[in-house]
């Protein structure tokens, strides 16, 4: 029955439906060519495939030199199942180049005019084939690329030698005949991998190495032809890294995307970012990093925010990514052009076997505004070697020229640009935006340092920074014309297909051809798990702020694209299953993607925010278009316009990023009110508590700066080692330092000679050596004096730059001269309170990992079961377990097993006042977990453990089981290693042991105190999270935790009676003490948190009593009112006037009396008054007695109140006044007095 239904649908549709195709007919020379009807066309080396896809057809395999149609044999749909390619879907179209046409055949009034049978795509055949197409076929050449569209029309009943006609077949006269030969070849590494097969041992991993196999570049393939040997992505990658190995550059690791100490940057966005200390000439000569001279590295990039930002473009082209990698290799002061270029055309010509003819280069051709930085024709000179002078193009400095900044390292570059297509002069499209001419590579030479007025000083060492996008190669080396195309891509295409076969295939489309976005959708998703994949692997977890609100606005906008575009249903979490398609593509480079732990903590975070938006995401809309209805109606959308106060709703409301709303709105063709939004979003903002810790440098050394103190003044760098030999115990510190003054700068000259004029200026001196600590590792600088019997010199800031310490301040008196002899005069109690301090937050550090790696064990069975605990930005984000659907039912919204522990440094800043320790864990700390940290630190203070200095060999240090580090800082090749322990020699006896959780050990280049028990105490003052993930802890110690001590008990001293009878206490004391409790950010943070524990559950009894008081106090109000209006009352009477002495009550007590008294008294006026502690309160109401007395009620109580010194308002029939507390009597008779002459009683 089953099969009977196909086929009889298939008879249907060959009967009923006609289709037309456009088939792509290669690449013709010339731009236009005439086709007369019955003519043979014949393009060598062209390939047919066809332009639309094919929905519906009759498919045939290959079997042998037979082709068996699948709808004739029993065997033919054996075979044609094996190959497991369905018989009513479309067939994947990978690769424009592979060699093989689809079509559809369908039937109706006319002759039989030809065949288009289905061919399996990746398994062409070794045969000569001819398609006959109808007399009414149309041709059209467009850029050299020819198009025929064709109806076909056949009969129902097909001979079988239309299933096998060939070239030796009688011609079917009168229709035209393109002959296509196609080439026999097996799979390629490309094709296996999209089945799923074991691609070859080229580009696998060698285990002794770490490097992959190089690819074999011999493979067929020719300049000829624009065909190059294909290689994988990885294969790509690995011949750029081994290429420069093998010319002695050092194979760099990929920095992690959040840029460590660079506030400037939300993500790591190019190559050079973590070599830019070394730009800037403030990298540690000995560390790895300063030995660096030359380097290669792949390096992975988030553009998606700041000032390079592609997300809004993602998804609307085939080259636009939030994330990719750059290929780059890197000279600092070794080689420059010539050597750069020419390793440059040896990799694109020789190992990636690029045609030559197809490639075109630019140069900086100058600038008239800049003058001191002429054309680059040494670059152009250099590129003439290899190119014809009509393929080196010279732009300006949009193009060709590279700053890091508005001032620093800069210079001019040279861009590498490849033309798809071939056999023609494309110069005229290089940097026109063209998809066929692409840039592929940028060579950046950078030689000049910008200073503040633009003028370029050549730098002292040149560096070079190189960078190529391995999407873009890749997709050149795999013969695609798009970057989605490679298999960078595909697996995730082919895993999203997976998810939900009823959505079609990819087909590339963009535009206007993308009618229902399918294809715009999987390049959104694709791109997006890509990139948060990488950013929460490198420790970038979703937010409310920075670069965690970028990388939760990309999650929501993929969750969002999916269920708009191929109608996911709500309930239903998918978008975190991607993840193990990005790791298995990207997972052999960034070994993170391999890591179990790693990456079910992925996907709980991505799953997390796929769950919190899936409950918003369905109210956000409807409320979205209620709005929108609405604003038809009213004001809120006058002249299409969307307001900002709404959209700002929806952004705090429902979660909805910015742009969401803003695709929403163009989805309705309203406009958004961005300004508003803009206004009410910085009104939001909160500022960073990190202002607390802003440092300010008054001056700055250039690299231009130091090269001119090294080459023309022969200035020696700092001697700086003596900042370690200090009495960091309890004796007093007398040590001090005899020095040279090498150096007096004042920001911009180089000075002989200074002296005081009463004037407060600053400069900075340069001494032979000192023991100055300069501001690192998160610790402050020294302060202190410099001086001799002439001068002294009082030093504010201290500042390392390109080998020299910088100290900063001002002349007191006297005046100083170059080569002068002074001493250095360090504040040590100053410092004494910083290395406390510092100390501290190594005891923090440790503690914290220990107590929360017990916590978590006590939890495992919790974590396991999914229970990640609370979130720090809504209630509602809380306990996510539970949530499942019918369409997933292995897929019970719990997440994934949890690593053990995830604890990791974030940062830290260390003053004489204070410490602050920034820190990742998977949920905020409750009060016993910070109670426990604090106590478990005194703990350590008590026991008066030795602090101990080592200086060590780095690879040495290491090996230390447990030692804690922040590698993404730059190490010498000594590092000192801070032990705090009863005894460090037994530590570095036994190295088999795991010290993580037995004492501190870290890598620290600070100054720290001799003995915990100099701490004294340590007191938290703070507890927050500073993202999603990201927690702070804020402390003091020794006289600043005595000092916040004695502050909190004398506040608890003033306030104590509220504790001592609660019957008695005051709503205005208890908000006030809590006010102060919540603004002073120095207090004990536990006993803080416990006072305004009960100071809450105070205030909200007072309240409720309050309310209990005034509900009885209302209703004796309502009784008194009634009784009084039951009264009998003499007839004639006009106004009744009374004061209620037995009642205290304020205007809300006098207006129950008077609705109690108007349900009974209905046409008698009244002047009612009431007193209270503070004021007397009084109504007047002019009703039928009064109303042809001609009285106005405002004006009568406006003249009353004068007489006693009160306030007045109201309207001609009802007013209001008030008066202090002692005038209700006095205000009674007055009124007596007044009612009689308005009266003329």
């Amino acid at each position: 029955m089953y099969l009977f239904f196909h086929f009889s649908l298939l008879l249907y549709l060959f009967l009923n439906i006609e289709q037309r195709v456009i088939f792509k007919i290669g690449k013709c020379e010339k731009k236009s060519q005439k086709l007369g009807k019955g003519r043979k066309l014949l393009c060598k080396g062209s390939s047919l495939h066809s332009r639309i896809k094919v929905e519906v057809g009759l498919p045939s395999v290959r079997k042998g030199e037979k082709r068996v149609p699948f709808a004739e044999k029993k065997k033919g749909r054996e075979i044609f199942r094996k190959k497991k390619i369905p018989s009513f879907s479309l067939l994947p179209r990978v690769n424009k180049k592979w060699v093989y046409y689809e079509g559809k055949r369908s039937s109706g009034q006319g002759r039989r005019s030809g065949i288009a049978s289905f061919m399996p795509p990746i398994h062409a055949c070794s045969c000569v084939r001819r398609i006959f197409l109808p007399k009414k076929s149309s041709f059209e050449c467009v850029n050299s690329t020819w198009y025929i569209t064709a109806s076909y029309t056949c009969r129902s009943a097909h001979s079988k030698s239309i299933f096998l006609s060939t070239v030796g077949k009688k011609k079917r006269s009168k229709f035209p005949i393109w002959e296509l030969k196609m080439e026999s070849r097996g799979k390629n590494e490309f094709e296996k991998r999209y089945h799923g097969e074991d691609v070859p041992s080229e580009g696998k991993i060698n285990e002794s190495t770490g490097v992959r196999k190089p690819v074999d570049t011999t493979r067929k393939g020719t300049h000829d032809e624009g065909k190059y040997p294909f290689m994988t992505s990885e294969q790509v990658r690995s011949n750029f890294i081994d290429f420069f190995k093998e010319k002695n550059h050092t194979v760099v690791e990929s920095a992690s995307v959040i840029p460590y100490n660079d506030n400037t940057l939300l993500f790591t966005n190019a190559g050079m970012n973590q070599f830019k200390k070394i730009f800037l000439g403030n990298v540690d000569k000995n560390s790895e990093l300063g030995k660096l001279k030359r380097a290669v590295d792949t390096q992975k990039c988030i553009r998606a925010g700041g000032k390079h930002n592609d997300l809004d473009d993602v998804g609307k082209d085939v080259y636009h990514h939030t994330f990719f990698e750059m290929l780059g290799n890197w000279s600092f002061g070794n080689y420059f052009k010539e050597e750069s270029i020419d390793y440059a055309w040896d990799l694109l010509t020789n190992v990636y076997k690029l045609n030559a003819n197809r490639l075109y280069v630019t140069y900086f051709g100058g600038d008239k505004n800049i003058p001191s930085c002429p054309e680059d024709l040494e670059t152009k000179k250099i590129w003439s070697k290899y190119l014809d002078e009509k393929r080196i193009l010279p732009f300006g400095m949009k193009e060709n020229f590279w700053e890091m900044a508005e001032t620093g390292p800069c210079g001019p570059c040279s861009e590498i640009h490849y033309d798809r297509i071939g056999n023609r002069d494309a110069s005229h499209l290089v940097n026109k935006d063209d998809p066929s001419v692409l840039e592929i590579w940028n060579i950046v030479f950078m030689q000049y340092n910008k200073d503040e007025n633009k003028n370029m000083n050549k730098l002292p060492f040149p560096c070079i920074d190189t960078g190529m996008g391995l999407e873009r190669i890749t997709s050149i080396l795999q013969n695609v014309d798009s970057n989605y195309d490679t298999d960078l891509f595909i697996p995730i295409f082919k895993q999203i297909k997976e998810m939900f076969n009823y959505i079609p295939d990819y087909e590339g489309k963009i535009n206007e051809e993308d009618i229902n976005k399918v294809d715009y959708a999987y390049r959104v998703i694709s791109d997006h798990i890509r990139c948060v994949t990488i950013a929460i692997s490198d420790g970038c977890l979703p937010g409310n702020e920075g670069r965690n609100y970028v990388i939760r606005r990309i999650i929501r906008r993929a969750v969002r694209v999916g269920k708009q575009v191929f109608n996911i249903k709500t309930n239903v979490l998918w978008f975190y299953r991607l993840v193990d398609s990005v790791c298995k593509v990207l997972g052999n480079c960034f070994k993170d993607l391999h890591n179990e732990d790693k990456v079910n903590h992925i996907k709980n975070t991505i799953k997390q925010e796929e769950m919190i938006f899936n409950r918003t995401l369905e109210k956000g809309v409807d409320k979205f278009h209620k709005l929108v209805k609405k604003g038809e109606k009213n004001t809120n959308m006058q002249g299409g316009t969307f307001s900002g106060k709404d959209a700002f709703d929806l952004y705090t409301s429902y979660g909805f990023p910015i742009d969401l709303i803003e695709i929403m709105c163009e989805e309705k063709n309203v406009k958004l009110n961005m300004n508003e939004f803009n206004d009410l979003f910085k009104k939001h903002q909160l500022i960073s508590d990190t202002n607390n810790f802003k440092i300010t440098k008054f001056f700055d050394l250039p690299v231009e700066k130091a090269y001119e103190l090294k080459s023309h003044y022969d200035v020696l760098p700092t001697v700086d080692y003596h900042k370690y030999n200090w009495k960091n115990n309890e004796q007093k510190n007398d040590i001090k330092v005899e020095a040279v003054i090498q150096v007096i700068y004042d920001g911009t000259n180089f000075l002989d000679y200074i002296e005081h004029t009463g004037e407060e200026k600053k400069y900075a001196l340069i001494l032979s050596e000192t023991n100055f600590y300069y501001e690192n590792g998160g610790q402050i600088y020294d302060t202190g004096l410099i001086k001799n019997k002439h001068m002294n010199f009082q030093v504010l800031n201290v500042q390392k730059m390109n080998d020299y310490v910088l100290h900063i301040g001002v002349l007191l008196h006297g005046g100083i001269k170059k080569h002068d002899t002074v001493e250095t005069f360090v504040n040590f109690e100053r410092r004494k309170l910083v290395a406390c301090n510092h100390t501290a937050t190594h005891l923090l550090n440790f503690v914290i990992r220990k107590v929360l790696a017990e916590y978590v064990t006590k939890r495992e069975d919790g974590l396991q079961n999914g229970c990640i605990g609370k979130d720090d930005v809504k209630s509602e984000e809380r306990h996510l377990n539970g949530i499942a659907h019918k369409e997933d039912k292995e897929d019970d919204g719990k997440l994934l097993p949890l690593p053990l522990l995830s604890c990791d440094q974030k940062g830290s800043l260390v003053d004489e006042e204070k410490l602050r320790f920034d820190f990742s864990f998977f949920e905020s700390l409750d009060i016993k977990l910070i109670d426990k940290i604090e106590k478990e630190i005194n703990i350590l203070i008590k026991e008066e453990l030795d602090v101990t200095v080592k200086t060590m060999d780095l690879r040495e240090s290491k090996k230390i089981k447990g030692i804690r580090a922040i590698f993404e800082e730059d190490y010498a090749d000594k590092v000192n290693v801070v032990f705090i322990d009863k005894n460090a020699n037994n530590i570095l006896h036994n190295l088999d042991v795991n010290y993580t959780y037995l004492c501190s050990i870290e890598l620290c280049g600070g100054t720290h105190i001799a003995n915990t028990k100099f701490l004294n105490d340590f007191i938290i003052t703070s507890e927050e999270s500073i993202g999603k993930g990201i927690y702070r802890i804020c402390a003091v110690t020794n006289q600043k935790a005595q000092e916040i001590k004695k502050k909190f008990d004398d506040l608890y001293v003033k306030y104590k009676h509220i504790f001592e009878d609660p019957n008695e206490n005051n709503l205005t004391d208890v908000q006030s003490y809590k006010r102060i409790l919540k603004e002073d950010k120095f207090l004990p943070y536990l006993k803080k948190n416990y006072i305004l524990q009960n100071l809450e559950k105070i205030e909200k009894n007072i309240i409720e009593k309050e309310k209990n008081m005034q509900k009885e106090l209302f209703n004796m109000a309502t009784n008194v009112g009634k009784a009084y209006a039951v009264e009998d009352k003499k007839d004639n009477i006009l106004l009744d006037l009374k004061l209620f002495d037995e009642l205290n009550g304020n205007q809300k007590v006098l207006e129950k009396i008077v609705q109690a008294y108007n349900k009974h008294k209905k046409t008698l006026s009244y002047f009612f008054i009431i007193t209270d502690e503070s004021n007397t309160y009084c109504v007047f109401e002019i009703k039928d007695s009064l109303k042809n007395k001609n009285m106005q009620a405002d004006v009568f109580m406006k003249e009353v109140m004068k007489s006693v010194d009160g306030h007045s308002g109201g309207g001609k029939n009802k007013a209001f006044g008030s008066a202090a507390k002692d005038k209700g009597v006095e205000l009674k008779n007055v009124v007596q007095e007044a009612v009689k002459k308005y009266l003329h009683l």
